[in-house]
């Protein structure tokens, strides 16, 4: 189904959208009014600084404050206030003034799409029909806030887009619907990213077209899969023992959080700023070849190159 599909004759359901600044949320909540969808209120997670400095659970932004609009396409916001809605800046999900405000906007149904905070049952219990969440990746596997850069880190060629209902816990709640998404070779984050927000998207509507008819089922999510934390420093660090073809596709993959990946091989400290190319079955002949700026390591199979940040003796 397409972005401009409408949903026809079946119930359109009152819809309250939760998400975020960036483009994910925005190309969700894009979709939703494109299908005309009753988006009656879109409900923006503070940043943390705001949580720290306003006492106030939840605010109204009035139009005012969005006079300014950014470049390229519509955010979040923008959009909610083109459409007249009502939008809402929340800062701590679970006060009696949340509930209300929330309880004000009668809302059949939530969705959520890119949303940091943990919502509590009493929230998640306002909407009769509950909250559809939008999750990149085929769970239950990588749970968390940064499914597509575990993906990555896995080596995984392909992850996926699942819509499922939430619950108290993360990413844990029944599935509505999934579908794979390819990662191939080289692919950077916001290319995926992107990739998953726009398959979200349309499965987001169709897990709304379903519900307005009557025909969505849930399912529970099988066994196995975890959460995935927020990844740390050691999460950056690679190993000569993965595949060269692993490695250049991690480096790819993560090359948007702008941070050095760091590997210990030959005695060596390395440091490396990106990847360059990979040849899965190549022999190097030995450990690593320092050239300046660049550098080959020989992976288990194959050989990486990457642009090097520094390298020294490996201290103990």
């Amino acid at each position: 189904m397409t972005h401009s599909q409408r949903l026809g004759r079946n119930k359109n359901l009152r819809t309250v959208f939760f998400g975020m600044g960036g483009a994910t949320s925005a190309l969700v909540l894009g979709a939703l009014l494109a299908a005309g969808v009753d988006v009656r209120g879109v409900v923006l997670a503070a940043g943390r600084f705001a949580r720290a400095t306003r006492p106030e659970p939840i605010v109204a932004l009035p139009p005012p404050l969005l006079a300014l609009r950014a470049p390229g396409e519509p955010s979040a916001a923008q959009l909610a206030h083109d459409h007249g809605i009502a939008l809402l800046e929340l800062r701590h999900a679970g006060e009696p003034a949340t509930l209300q405000a929330i309880a004000a906007l009668r809302p059949d149904i939530a969705c959520v799409a890119c949303f940091p905070l943990r919502l509590p049952a009493p929230l998640l219990a306002i909407p009769p029909l509950g909250f559809l969440n939008m999750h990149p990746s085929l769970l239950p596997r990588h749970r968390g806030p940064a499914p597509l850069f575990w993906a990555f880190r896995a080596g995984e060629h392909e992850t996926g887009v699942t819509i499922h209902r939430m619950d108290e816990n993360f990413d844990t709640g029944p599935i509505a619907l999934q579908s794979p998404v390819a990662l191939p070779d080289g692919i950077g984050g916001d290319a995926a990213e992107r990739a998953c927000s726009r398959l979200g998207a349309e499965l987001m509507v169709a897990a709304l077209r379903s519900l307005g008819g009557g025909t969505l089922a849930l399912q529970p999510q099988p066994p196995g899969g975890g959460y995935e934390p927020w990844p740390a420093s050691g999460s950056w660090w690679i190993e000569a023992g993965w595949p060269a073809r692993r490695a250049f596709n991690f480096m790819r993959g993560a090359e948007s959080w702008g941070r050095l990946y760091r590997l210990r091989v030959a005695g060596r400290d390395l440091a490396l700023a990106g990847a360059l190319s990979f040849a899965p079955d190549a022999v190097l002949g030995a450990p690593l070849r320092e050239q300046g700026e660049t550098v080959q390591i020989q992976m288990s199979p194959g050989v990486l190159c990457a642009r090097l940040a520094w390298s020294r003796a490996q201290s103990d």
